[in-house]
């Protein structure tokens, strides 16, 4: 600043740009100054620069900008009487913050001087003629944002890269993900852990003691990280965009790092670990047979266990008290017997696995469902077909050309409706081939989604034909087993236990829900030829239930 600083001969003159990058290159900042130095040396006045550099029009709250923000102030102060701005969008595109600064300017008498002329906003036609350009300046950056967003997404429907940094495995080329060969191993080796049943612990270590650097490059990884890069659709082929102002979602499908089987049973590992997350540090060093199948039938939490062999105490038992505590830091009323969900008794655990163990195992000897010679009708008649490699490998190929089909749709939308805006094609083209596209877009999208449960389902059905291996025939021997074995027998039957506490009787009421209807199924005779004989199984319910009776968790 020059000379003097008296308000009524010093000019005020505000400059800003909308991005860093053109404030660095300085050649707009500079002309802005250029010309207001100008006005201010025609005006035969003193000049002081509030220069607020790089801030887009998404700063527009006075408050994101400390220069505007210092001059608005210094305005009230009556310290300002001249401003000078290079056009009326400087100040702000936002028609409220526009209006703040017509108020204040109306209010104190200032002149506004732009590169078009002055406003004495005093003046009735110049106030409106100043409203009139704000509307304009504003109507501008709406078409702005706008024409973005829509450029956006039709590039995302064509397959190329939203923005921020690619996912971890991938990096970007022409705009679209590509795979990166040495990040792509460890991400096949992070999914292959997980469903090995390893914790993100475990594979914490094994990358940082592998010298793998996550996406960001600074530290190592942590447990967060890796959570979740396993709940990343990209490694399996595809991606959901969602434009976050009209709430539309779009699929893209990407080059895929694991096949869709991988997926599916890291996802299903991840819940169960999700769900039981709460219960790992204080019960890992003990085993439970059932605590892992079992939930409140009050509240629905996963039921807790408890051994504390210094007081001979193991206990099953609803932990909605503790996790008040954790949750609100504290309860409405944290020591009384009969208050909170109604699991109000805990269960003793050896008499509770004692007659679970032998209700499933009964179960299993009488089951029609599970005798060997129904064992293939029945996995044929459930719906559970056995797949080859073959089978899989080519139903892994049909989900990767249906990916593409959908890519290259997306693509073709994309373009239809740029050249919709370019005036190419006529409105009812347009509207002709826009059904014809969105209609290819869904068949294509409900074959994938069919391809993918049919997939998700060749999963399952490969647990269970290894579960009928391993113990559909071996109900005599069972009790030989290790405890481990056990468990995981009892859950290839068992989907769920859930418990209620029925304070009349003080008893616990266990609710199995098994995987097949094999509770009370039967079977007979449809066909006694001569040569053979044909069996039809009558399916029984899926759901049994048995009563704990009192007994101390204690002793």
């Amino acid at each position: 600043m020059t000379g003097a600083t008296s308000a009524d001969n010093t000019l005020h003159i505000y400059t800003r740009v909308s991005t860093t990058a053109q404030a660095e290159q300085g050649t707009s900042l500079e002309s802005q100054r250029d010309l207001g130095v100008k006005k201010a040396k025609e005006l035969g006045f003193d000049f002081k620069v509030w220069n607020e550099g790089g801030r887009s029009s998404h700063h527009e709250n006075i408050a994101d900008r400390p220069e505007l923000n210092a001059l608005y102030v210094a305005m009230k102060a009556g310290q300002v009487k001249h401003l000078w701005v290079y056009d009326q969008s400087r100040l702000s595109r936002n028609d409220q913050v526009a209006s703040v600064f017509r108020y204040e300017c109306n209010k104190q008498g200032v002149t506004l001087y732009t590169k078009d002329g002055q406003f004495d906003l005093s003046s009735p036609q110049d106030k409106f003629l100043k409203q009139l350009l704000d509307a304009v300046a504003e109507f501008d950056n709406v078409t702005r944002a706008e024409r973005t967003r829509l450029g956006k997404m039709n590039r995302v429907r064509s397959g190329s890269w939203h923005g921020g940094p690619p996912p971890f495995g991938y990096k970007l080329e022409n705009r679209k993900l590509v795979v990166v060969d040495e990040e792509a191993k460890w991400v096949k080796r992070i999914f292959q852990e997980i469903v090995k049943g390893g914790a993100a612990t475990y594979i914490k270590q094994v990358l940082d003691s592998n010298g793998v650097s996550p996406r960001r490059k600074k530290g190592l990884w942590t447990i967060g990280s890796i959570n979740a890069l396993l709940k990343n659709t990209h490694y399996s082929g595809h991606y959901i965009y969602t434009d976050s102002k009209s709430g539309q979602t779009i699929e893209v499908q990407c080059p895929s790092i694991i096949d869709q089987i991988t997926w599916n049973a890291a996802q299903h590992k991840r819940t169960s670990e999700v769900l039981r997350q709460s219960q790992k540090n204080a019960t890992s060093k003990h085993f439970y047979l059932l605590r892992d199948l079992m939930f409140c039938g009050h509240c629905g939490r996963p039921i807790s266990g408890r051994i504390i062999k210094s007081r001979a105490e193991s206990s099953y038992y609803c932990p909605n008290k503790e996790r008040e505590w954790v949750e609100k830091g504290g309860s409405e009323s944290p020591w009384k017997r009969g208050m909170g969900c109604g699991f109000a008794r805990a269960m003793n655990i050896p008499q509770t696995d004692k007659l679970v163990w032998e209700l499933v195992t009964s179960l299993h000897a009488k089951s029609s469902t599970l005798k060997e010679e129904v064992k293939n009708r029945v996995l044929k008649e459930n719906g559970i077909k056995i797949r080859t490699d073959a089978e899989i490998k080519a139903l892994q190929a049909k989900i990767r050309k249906l990916q593409k089909d959908h890519s290259k749709m997306n693509e073709t939308l994309g373009n239809l409706e740029a050249n919709k805006l370019l005036g190419a094609v006529s409105d009812l083209s347009f509207a002709v081939t826009l059904v014809r596209i969105r209609e290819a877009l869904g068949n294509i999208e409900a074959e994938l989604a069919n391809s993918r449960l049919e997939l998700a389902g060749t999963d399952e059905s490969r647990k269970w034909v290894n579960w009928v291996k391993e113990f559909g025939d071996e109900v005599e021997t069972l009790d030989v087993l290790t405890d481990e074995q056990k468990k995981e027998y009892i859950g290839g039957l068992v989907k769920r236990i859930d418990v209620r506490y029925e304070s009349d009787n003080r008893e616990h009421e266990l609710t199995l829900t098994m995987h097949l209807p094999i509770v009370n199924d039967g079977i007979k005779v449809v066909r006694d030829g001569q040569q053979a004989r044909e069996y039809e199984v009558t399916p029984g319910t899926d759901t049994v239930s048995l009563v704990c009776k009192k007994k101390d968790g204690r002793g």
